[in-house]
């Protein structure tokens, strides 16, 4: 049960800060097993219904699924893989049936089948398939499985796991970056409850809230929770290797007793001439937008969509984030990934021999190029350029080295040098 998950989510899970940070999740809950002598896990599919519902309120973008069988796992994970930027936090849960078979760890969809290992492992999700392709896409990934891990073949009662004979999990290493929770300790079940929600899932929806506790302090809040209602039957336990601390929930700014903030002044109108930066190099088949928040970081709350195109005035940097106003006189952070130099608008383009080492420039500007010269400082900025990389060696598409060559025959032909 965990397999297929667990290597969805791990693809999906690819961070850098180099990109505009989101958070994704990928929630998936198998309940009704087709194949199996037990069919049912009651409440697998509330528990994913529930978790989607709870990430969702906590600003993270769900996919979810229910009931899914090999080939709609595998789908699902792939299109979660294809939306995921690098900086971005990725988070998959799992509910339903895994299993150890051999040195590996698998997920079970509703579809699989059969009475011997080899047909299990073709029918199934391997669990570390999907941490592997997670981690080397992502910087920092969470892994949550509430399922059980047994081994051999057959589905045994109310208990979410394979078999009896063979109990426990192969052991799993997170790489630097992750955090990987099970429900249960190695060599036992995880129950599936007689309420709404498993043991496991009802304490980590009653603590997921929490604004105040990092990752580490909900998994040991939801631990203390479950031995005390399973009377010690039941242990989570986790892996992690995470070098910062992860809060699910945006943490709350305010500060205890301090005074009202000062009423903001009015936002003066800006000209035109100001807009020297615009939303550019957004995912076609991504979300397609840029999200302006009120803080520097990806749990920070988001205040409107930014399209490609959008003119933009770049107040102040803070790290890999831009303080900019937009021309209708939105103000906050974004990140400067997705911000391009674009040189001044004007209002009766000419061309002039000014104006195509503007356009000229801005290309270089746009890609990462710093300038050294006062005429190209005062023109463009410098915020987050490549320093000490030639102009010959920044980086250049086809059709922009093109526009290049072309702004120069046309300096040339206006004797502009």
């Amino acid at each position: 049960m965990f397999q297929p998950v667990l290597t969805l989510i791990l693809a999906l899970f690819i961070a850098s800060a180099s990109y505009a940070t989101e958070r994704v999740a990928l929630v998936i809950g198998n309940s009704d097993y087709q194949h199996a002598t037990v069919k049912d896990l009651p409440n697998a599919a509330q528990d994913a219904r529930d978790v989607s519902q709870r990430l969702s309120s906590l600003g993270f973008r769900v996919h979810s699924g229910i009931d899914l069988t090999r080939s709609e796992i595998l789908r699902l994970t792939q299109d979660v893989q294809k939306s995921l930027n690098a900086g971005d936090i990725a988070l998959f849960y799992f509910a339903g049936h895994a299993i150890q078979l051999g040195a590996e760890n698998f997920l079970i969809p509703v579809d699989a089948y059969g009475s011997d290992e080899e047909t299990l492992r073709q029918r199934s999700v391997k669990l570390q398939t999907i941490l592997a392709e997670m981690e080397s896409r992502a910087d920092r990934n969470i892994v949550i499985l509430d399922a059980c891990r047994d081994n051999p073949f057959d589905l045994t009662t109310s208990k979410r796991s394979v078999g009896g004979a063979t109990r426990g999990l192969v052991k799993i290493d997170a790489g630097v970056g992750s955090f990987v929770a099970f429900s249960t300790q190695p060599g036992n079940v995880a129950l599936d409850g007689l309420g709404r929600n498993s043991p496991f899932t009802a304490a980590l929806l009653k603590h997921l809230p929490s604004t105040e506790d990092d990752l580490h302090e909900v998994m040991r809040k939801v631990r203390r929770d479950v031995v005390e209602q399973t009377n010690g039957a039941q242990i989570p336990w986790e892996n992690s290797s995470l070098i910062d601390r992860i809060y699910l929930a945006p943490r709350s700014t305010s500060v205890p007793n301090a005074p009202p903030p000062p009423t903001p002044a009015p936002v003066q109108p800006v000209a035109t001439g100001q807009f020297t930066h615009q939303v550019a190099g957004l995912d076609p088949y991504g979300d397609g937008f840029l999200a302006l928040r009120n803080g520097t970081t990806s749990s920070a709350s988001r205040l409107m969509k930014m399209v490609e195109g959008t003119r933009l005035q770049v107040l102040e940097q803070n790290g890999v984030w831009f303080m900019v106003r937009t021309e209708t006189g939105a103000q906050g952070w974004a990140h400067s990934n997705w911000i391009r130099f674009v040189g001044v608008r004007s209002a009766q383009p000419q061309e002039t021999c000014n104006s195509l080492w503007l356009q000229r420039n801005a290309i270089f500007a746009r890609n990462g190029y710093c300038f050294q010269s006062a005429r190209g400082q005062q023109a463009f900025s410098n915020l987050g350029c490549r320093i000490g990389v030639p102009a010959g060696q920044i980086p250049l598409s086809a059709s922009e080295r093109q526009e290049v060559q072309h702004l120069r025959s046309r300096e040339t032909a206006l004797q502009c040098r």
